[in-house]
C-alpha cells in the first residue's frame, strides 16, 4: 500500500504530464508540508524527487525548495568523493573493475589503458598499486584519458605519475580533453596508436553520452581499437526512456534501494544526507530537465549494455575467477554471464561488465 506522501508525489507527476501546472504546485506544496527531513529518514527522498519535479515548473519553485536543502550542501567534488568512499556499490565497483583489468593485462610487460571519463584518476592510482602488490609482470603502461575537464586531466596525470614513480613503473600519459562522442578521426587514431595489449575502461561515464548519439556506433569504434577487453561500471536502471512517467518510476525503484541502504550504513547523518543530496542532482537531470536533449544521466539496464557489447563484436566473459567480499552484510556481490552485479536485497544496483574481443 502506497503512503499518502507517495500519492501526493505521483499526483503532482500526473498533473505535470497533463499540463496542469497550478494543480501540480498545490500537490507538491501539500507534500512538502508533510515532510520532516531531520526526523524521518525517508523524507529526504520525497523532498529530492519533489524538488526535481518543481524544476519542471520553473526556476522559482526549484530555487525555493533548494534553499531548504542548502544546509546539507557540500562542494560537488566532496560529494563525489563521499559517494565513492562510503557507498559500497561505488567503492566495490572500482575494486572489482581493477581486478578484472589486472586479469586482462596478466602476463604482459607493456600495455595501454584507454580510460573514458578518467576524472582525477583516483581509481587508476589504486589500479597501479594493485598491479604492484599482485606481482604483475607489467613494467610500462600508457594511460590515455578521455575526460572533458582539463583540470581533472592535469590532476590525474600528476597523481598517476607520482604513483608510478613510487612503484617503479614506467608510465606515459596522454590526455584527450573531450567527451567520447566528440572525438575526431585524429583522436581515434591517437587511441589506436598505442602499444598493446589495450584495455578500455569506463567507470560511470558511458551513460553520459548525449541524446541523439548512436551508442552502438561508439562501441563499434572502440572495437576497432582492437582491445583485448572492455570493463564498464554502470548503474542498472532505465533512465533513457522518453516517457517521464516511466523514468520517474524507474528512478524511484532504483534510488529507493540506494537510499534504504544508505540509511543502514553506520554513517553520520551529515554524510548520509550528503550522499542523498548527490543523487538528488541526478534526479533533477533525470526528471527536472524539460528538454530531453539536455539530459545526461541516461542510465540503461544491464541487458542493454551487454547486447551493445555483443553487437560490437565483444564476447561477455562467462565465468569470473575473482572472489570478492562485501564490506557490509546488506550488500551482495553476484556473478552473472558478462557482468558482476553489486546490489541490495534482490536488486542489482551497479553492474561491472567485462567482455573480450571476438576473433575477426
Amino acid at each position: 500500500m502506497r503512503s499518502e506522501k507517495f500519492s501526493l508525489l505521483t499526483r503532482a507527476l500526473e498533473e505535470l504530464i497533463e499540463g496542469q501546472a497550478s494543480a501540480a504546485r498545490r500537490s507538491l506544496a501539500a507534500l512538502t508540508r508533510r515532510l520532516d527531513v531531520d526526523a524521518v529518514a525517508e523524507d529526504m527522498q520525497y523532498f529530492l524527487f519533489a524538488t526535481a519535479l518543481a524544476r519542471r515548473l520553473g526556476v522559482g519553485e526549484a530555487q525555493q525548495m533548494n534553499l531548504y536543502l542548502r544546509r546539507f550542501e557540500l562542494p560537488q567534488i566532496s560529494l563525489f568523493n563521499l559517494v565513492a568512499q562510503r557507498l559500497p556499490m561505488v567503492s566495490l565497483a572500482g575494486v572489482i573493475a581493477n581486478d578484472l583489468i589486472r586479469g586482462l593485462l596478466a602476463g604482459h610487460e607493456e600495455a595501454t589503458l584507454v580510460d573514458v571519463g578518467l576524472g582525477t584518476g583516483r581509481q587508476e592510482v589504486a589500479l597501479l598499486h594493485l598491479l604492484k602488490a599482485s606481482g604483475s609482470s607489467l613494467r610500462r603502461l600508457t594511460v590515455v584519458g578521455v575526460e572533458p575537464d582539463e583540470r581533472s586531466l592535469r590532476q590525474a596525470e600528476v597523481a598517476l605519475s607520482d604513483a608510478a614513480r613510487e612503484l617503479g613503473l614506467t608510465l606515459r600519459f596522454r590526455g584527450i580533453p573531450k567527451v567520447i562522442e566528440q572525438l575526431h578521426e585524429d583522436d581515434w587514431g591517437c587511441l589506436h596508436d598505442n602499444p598493446g595489449p589495450r584495455v578500455v575502461h569506463g567507470a560511470f561515464a558511458f551513460h553520459h553520452m548525449a541524446a541523439g548519439v548512436d551508442r552502438q556506433l561508439i562501441f563499434n569504434r572502440l572495437r576497432e581499437l582492437e582491445p583485448v577487453g572492455v570493463v564498464l561500471c554502470e548503474p542498472n536502471s532505465d533512465h533513457v526512456t522518453d516517457s517521464l512517467a516511466q523514468r520517474f518510476h524507474n528512478a524511484w525503484h532504483h534510488f529507493s534501494h540506494n537510499f534504504e541502504l544508505v540509511d543502514r550504513l553506520d554513517l553520520p547523518v551529515r554524510e548520509r544526507n550528503g550522499i542523498k543530496r548527490f543523487f538528488g542532482r541526478e534526479f533533477e537531470d533525470i526528471l527536472g530537465t524539460v528538454d530531453d536533449a539536455q539530459r545526461y544521466e541516461r542510465h540503461e539496464r544491464v541487458e542493454t549494455w551487454r547486447e551493445r557489447l555483443r553487437g560490437a563484436g565483444f564476447s561477455p566473459v562467462r565465468r569470473f575467477e575473482g572472489d570478492w567480499s562485501s564490506p557490509h552484510p546488506a550488500v551482495h556481490i553476484r556473478q552473472h554471464p558478462g557482468y558482476v552485479g553489486v546490489g541490495y536485497k534482490e536488486e542489482t544496483l551497479v553492474a561491472v561488465h567485462c567482455a573480450t574481443a571476438d576473433a575477426r
